[in-house]
């Protein structure tokens, strides 16, 4: 007895076709879902520019200020800079009178009627100490900026040299000196610059970037 052979249908093959294209289809589809879901959206960066930098955020520099070798508002100028610019009269009030002797005020006399605190006007360092028979105890600060201050006619200073000093620091106590009214607490205060002397009175209304020109 002969077998006979099994014949597919028309439709089958089509069918089968169209059954492994659509399961095709179905994989990619889920692949580029799951793909996408897992994307983490990354937001906008705004980069500013130098000059939008600036304008947001300015810079502000604040300079150091100098100031006066005392705290007591109660101190007076007695004998001021000899200014040799200065008007006749202002140059006869800057004149010290010792021993018969007239003489240009190298700094400022300052005076008061009970001893006061003397301070250092910016931070620096002891370059010396002595004693002078007319201007009383003498403390010399050298600071940055090719800047050396003195301080005459102290009665007391517990300074040593070669000590630092910061600004505002008490450096000694106003004393006498044989220039000045016996009855009245003096300081007399001296600023070089490069080796040379300056009004003390100009020397405050400088600030410290002033200073390094």
């Amino acid at each position: 007895m002969k077998k006979k052979k099994l014949k597919l249908r028309g439709y089958v093959i089509p069918t089968i076709f169209t059954i492994l294209l659509l399961s095709i289809f179905y994989s990619g589809y889920k692949i580029w879902e799951l793909v996408d879901s897992e994307v983490v959206e990354v937001a906008p960066v705004d980069y500013i520019n130098k000059s939008t930098n600036e304008r947001i955020y300015p810079t502000i520099s604040v300079p150091e200020e100098i100031i006066k070798p005392y705290v007591d508002e109660s101190v007076t100028v007695a004998i001021p800079y000899y200014n040799t610019n200065g008007s006749d009269q202002d140059q006869q009030n800057s004149l010290i009178y010792y021993e018969n002797i007239y003489m240009q005020n190298t700094g400022v006399m300052y005076v008061g009627d009970n001893e006061f605190n003397v301070v250092a006007v910016l931070d620096g360092k002891v370059k010396n100490i002595k004693d002078d028979s007319i201007m009383g105890k003498i403390v010399e600060i050298e600071h940055s900026n090719n800047l050396i201050t003195i301080y005459q006619s102290l009665q007391s200073t517990n300074l040593s040299v070669g000590q630092e000093v910061k600004q505002g620091e008490i450096i000694g106590l106003s004393g006498k000196n044989e220039i000045v009214d016996s009855g009245k607490f003096a300081l007399h205060f001296e600023v070089y610059k490069n080796g040379e002397l300056i009004n003390p009175e100009d020397f405050y209304k400088l600030s410290v970037n002033e200073l390094n020109e």
